[in-house]
């Protein structure tokens, strides 16, 4: 029933977690696995095969999903009014990249998390455009920040991604390692700020979808600190 479901928790991009509200019983444990969580939530989704763009193409997507995170996790419950949908911790946002010479293509991305806005921007560049036989490779480098009173993450990533296509389908993967630092502010009874960072290596693996011409439908899963699930509907050339 769960499964049938996830579908459905993808598409609901509204933010169902509040503001951002550290408990009397946060513990430091819990701010660590926080600052994990949102490492996964917040890095540039790939969503996309290895080929460049090309200097007239672009794409632009909007792109539901989030985190699957188990009932009662403590990082959750007690920094945020409110938690999950059936086990999902959404960060909706709106992605867009655009083809440059050289093989290269950069992105920007803008979302929302716990009802406040985040933003990043990528670089990629494809390092071959693949063949009849032989997959597309790319290397791509990303940055992510959300900064609100309470709280402030900062996330970077270096990923490479190989891809295939398949007439109106192009399965990717990749995998990839992650940087994160996660700053929050602690008040009464004794207000403090406090700041954990660390490394987390990555994998990931998707489907492009091209049911017509110039549109395309895109699912990704990832598995880092937790699995990630992304679901993508988007134009471009």
């Amino acid at each position: 029933m769960k499964r049938a479901c996830l579908p459905m928790l993808l598409l609901a991009t509204a933010a169902v977690a509040g503001d951002v509200r550290f408990s009397p019983t946060f513990t430091l444990e819990d701010f660590a696995d926080l600052g994990e969580a949102l490492g996964d939530a917040l890095a540039f989704p790939n969503l996309t095969t290895a080929k460049p763009s090309g200097i007239a193409g672009f794409e632009a997507m909007a792109v539901a999903g989030g985190l699957r995170v188990a009932e009662g996790e403590r990082w959750l419950a007690h920094a945020f009014s409110r938690g999950t949908t059936l086990g999902i911790f959404p960060a909706p946002r709106l992605l867009v990249r655009k083809g440059l010479p050289a093989r290269l293509d950069v992105g920007v991305q803008v979302g929302e998390l716990a009802g406040e806005r985040f933003a990043g921007g990528e670089l990629r560049w494809s390092l071959y455009s693949g063949g009849v036989i032989l997959p597309a490779v790319a290397l791509s480098g990303s940055y992510t920040q959300l900064a609100v009173e309470e709280l402030e993450s900062r996330v970077g990533e270096l990923k490479l991604v190989v891809s295939k296509g398949f007439v109106v389908v192009a399965p990717y993967a990749g995998v990839g390692v992650r940087r994160q630092r996660t700053e929050a502010f602690f008040g009464d009874p004794h207000p403090f700020w406090r700041r954990v960072e660390g490394n987390r290596a990555l994998a990931f693996a998707g489907l492009v979808i091209h049911p017509f011409p110039a549109v395309r439908v895109v699912a990704e899963v990832k598995q880092a600190f937790v699995t990630s699930y992304y679901l993508a509907f988007g134009v471009g050339l």
